[in-house]
């Protein structure tokens, strides 16, 4: 009984906070044509937990959508349900893009509030710069010159 009464506080309170939960990304084609240049476009509105992934695209039917073009030469050979599954491959490839990038941004959201709360006003000097160069040409480095700002340099020779 304990372990259920915790598991509702938990899902409360995961509800309640609004802890990041992914459900799933999706791609449903909506429409096939061909613009004036004769290539193939299928037209795929994606979703991302249920929410449109708004494009630059017109809408069709009220749908944001993204365009794939595809011509003859990508489906040389090809049946019906390879056709089919060379678009719907390219589909899933995008929704993992869409999935992927929402991840990131969750993430990113939390390291800018939770971790790098400390480096703002922080400061980084650099008063000179150590790079290793080949003086002779024979594709070795042998010589560390270091280049300090205020323009001057020197030189070892690497053993």
């Amino acid at each position: 009984m304990k372990k259920i009464v915790l598991f509702i506080v938990i899902l409360v309170l995961v509800l309640i906070i609004g802890l990041p939960c992914f459900a799933d990304v999706t791609g449903e084609i909506i429409s096939i044509d061909k613009d004036v240049k004769g290539s193939i476009r299928v037209w795929t509105q994606y979703k991302v937990d249920g929410v449109e992934v708004e494009s630059l695209y017109p809408k069709i039917g009220g749908k944001y959508v993204f365009c794939s073009r595809y011509n003859a030469i990508n489906f040389a050979g090809m049946s019906d349900a390879q056709i089919k599954d060379r678009i719907d491959f390219d589909v899933e490839r995008h929704t993992e893009s869409l999935l992927k990038n929402t991840y990131i941004s969750i993430v990113n959201d939390d390291i800018i509030a939770n971790h790098l709360g400390t480096i703002v006003g922080s400061t980084t000097t650099t008063k000179d710069l150590k790079i290793n160069v080949d003086t002779d040409g024979d594709g070795v480095n042998d010589a560390k010159v270091t280049i300090k700002t205020d323009g001057s340099q020197s030189s070892v020779s690497i053993p």
